[in-house]
């Protein structure tokens, strides 16, 4: 029984592989669950953070499009080739599109990736992501703020910069948050990075999801799962040949 005024801390692991027979070390009744399904009423709050966590079934490479670095023609080539690689998330951020051009780009990625799993986030405008039945929608820090709710139908990632950025998509819902920047990028030349360190403290101080962003390349994935995070979020060496 926790005492009063007490604070209770639970380690989670994520265990890929193992052998022999999985079993409880304290005598625990183990089950397996479809996640999807799953009632998590039945299990102590803290367990329900990670069920919505593991129902959303995010990987650990987050792609985001860049078409200022690469030619249209080249991006749907390497689109291609990634899928085949395993990605399963992208989110298309061109803000210096039209909004034809970017229905078009919209269109065109929806037509490679209709026989695959891979799920589609639109940047910031919710209204696109309904009307071509995409995902999910990541939201800017500004919409972070300002929006009263967040979508509930929709997967939902917020852009965070700080731990208040962390609180407030964690108390509006929000599926997962992107922070940074962890590195040196060209997208932000004068910005500050956070680092792995405090990157490590914000997340530690968060529930959600949280991807690291700034300069990440694949060999990144690790040191953001060593310092807390479920991976990177990639604008340009992802869709590096």
């Amino acid at each position: 029984m926790v005492e009063k005024n007490k604070i209770t801390i639970l380690y989670f692991f994520l265990i890929t592989t193992w052998a022999g027979m999985v079993q409880g070390r304290e005598g625990q009744e183990l089950q397996w669950v479809d996640l999807k399904n799953y009632n998590s009423t039945k299990v102590l709050p803290p367990n329900q953070v990670i069920h919505h966590a593991l129902k959303n079934n995010l990987p650990n490479i987050y792609a985001i499009t860049n078409l200022q670095e690469i030619s249209s023609e080249n991006f749907f080539q390497v689109l291609k080739r990634k899928v085949n690689d395993g990605l399963s998330l992208i989110q298309i951020r061109e803000k210096n599109l039209l909004k034809t051009e970017l229905e078009g780009f919209l269109v065109g990625i929806k037509k490679v990736l209709h026989h695959s799993n891979v799920r589609i986030i639109i940047n910031s405008n919710i209204d696109l992501a309904y009307e071509y039945e995409l995902d999910g929608v990541h939201l800017n820090s500004k919409q972070l703020h300002e929006l009263s709710h967040f979508p509930k139908d929709l997967l939902v990632g917020a852009s965070c910069h700080s731990e208040n950025d962390l609180k407030v998509a964690e108390e509006k819902n929000a599926d997962f948050a992107v922070l940074g920047s962890v590195k040196k990028t060209l997208t932000h030349p004068d910005l500050e990075p956070i680092g792995w360190v405090r990157f490590n403290k914000l997340v530690n101080n968060s529930n959600l999801p949280i991807y690291s962003i700034g300069g990440m390349t694949n060999s990144d994935v690790l040191s953001s799962l060593e310092y807390g995070g479920i991976g990177i979020a990639s604008q340009r060496a992802i869709w590096a040949k």
